[in-house]
């Protein structure tokens, strides 16, 4: 029961935080004071009027310019992008390793729903509906649990890939049939610090408190 309340107040914390955290502004004039040669094109945003640092985007759903931004999460109510992707990462970690621990709790139970708890003996008849109606509600709550565990599973997998070869689901999408092989991957370590930050002890708090920021500004990228 601890370990469960522990996983669920970290999934709240880390729902919040990525529901409420900006994503990521991007700083006004900025396109005026770069130091790149004048001869590089600069994306313009004519909606929010700023120039476009590289993997930014524009979101038509918070109708303003993300940094770094990976997608619109409907679930959330907010973009994912450079400022709060360490909370959405965190977010769907204690998510799957919480219907994980409920999928190893329920077993037991599960199993006596199908196939009748050999301990049980009731007294009368009334007894015994309400030990079948009871079961129904556990076999359901169990499968619900179960098509949770594996579609998280598979998404979170798709995700902690895209962070590890410093890639986002925007980037990730397919050009000319070949797969998008990100100019940023600085190396597995690299990526992953960009998102997560640089103290190892507070990776896993949603939180960046003085040394747990993403390394870097959401700006300028760093390149092999």
């Amino acid at each position: 029961m601890t370990i469960y309340n522990i996983l669920f107040l970290m999934l709240a914390w880390a729902f919040f935080k990525t529901m409420y955290s900006d994503p990521g502004q991007v700083p006004t004039f900025w396109g005026f004071h770069l130091g790149d040669n004048e001869s590089k094109r600069r994306r313009y945003c004519l909606i929010c009027n700023v120039f476009k640092p590289d993997r930014c985007h524009h979101c038509s759903t918070c109708n303003r310019c993300v940094l770094n931004m990976d997608h619109h999460c409907p679930w959330v109510n907010n973009c994912i992008g450079f400022w709060n992707r360490k909370f959405f990462l965190l977010l769907l970690v204690y998510g799957l390793l919480l219907t994980y621990f409920t999928f190893g709790s329920m077993v037991k139970v599960f199993w006596y729903a199908l196939n009748g708890d050999p301990n049980f003996r009731p007294e009368d008849k009334k007894a015994e509906m309400a030990k079948i109606g009871e079961g129904r509600y556990i076999i359901a709550a169990f499968t619900l649990n179960f098509i949770v565990l594996v579609l998280l599973t598979g998404f979170i997998k798709f995700h902690i890939k895209l962070a590890v070869q410093n890639k986002t689901t925007i980037e990730n999408l397919e050009e000319d049939g070949k797969p998008y092989k990100s100019k940023w991957d600085i190396g597995s370590n690299g990526n992953v610090k960009q998102i997560l930050g640089a103290n190892t002890w507070l990776y896993m708090f949603p939180a960046f408190w003085a040394t747990g920021k993403p390394i870097g500004d959401g700006i300028y990228w760093q390149t092999m």
